[in-house]
């Protein structure tokens, strides 16, 4: 169920992440475009009753295919943040949700944790990490 639901996802989160690049451009990667991955995944594998970790993993793993074919430069390495990004936030989620039992609680870490996440890549990757 998990993967069916990751694939989904996955393919939802690509439809609606170019419709808002469209519509509010690049910044909807440090704001929309996380709340509508996280959501998306965490909450139809809650409701559907799969893996809600693996739902993060396999759509990483799908998020790293797109991003290795897409990146020129850092593919590789574009994929490998995918998978553990995105692994990450599911391992926040679960954590979240088994201390508290509160979806909605559990759904707003992985957010903020891929918020924060997306915030620091991009300042990495335009050499802005050395500005105080």
């Amino acid at each position: 169920m998990a993967l069916i639901v990751a694939c989904l996802m996955a393919a939802l989160s690509f439809v609606l992440n170019r419709a808002i690049l469209r519509f509010v451009g690049l910044k909807a990667v440090i704001t929309y475009s996380p709340v509508v991955e996280e959501s998306a995944k965490t909450l139809l594998a809650f409701y559907l009753g799969a893996d809600i970790l693996f739902t993060h993993i396999v759509f990483g793993i799908i998020e790293a295919g797109y991003d290795w074919r897409m990146s020129k430069n850092h593919g590789e390495m574009a994929a490998v943040l995918s998978i553990v990004g995105h692994g990450l936030f599911g391992l926040v989620t679960v954590g979240i949700l088994s201390l508290t039992g509160k979806v909605l609680l559990a759904l707003s870490a992985g957010i903020l944790l891929h918020l924060v996440w997306n915030v620091a890549a991009i300042r990495f990757s335009t050499g802005e990490r050395d500005r105080s």
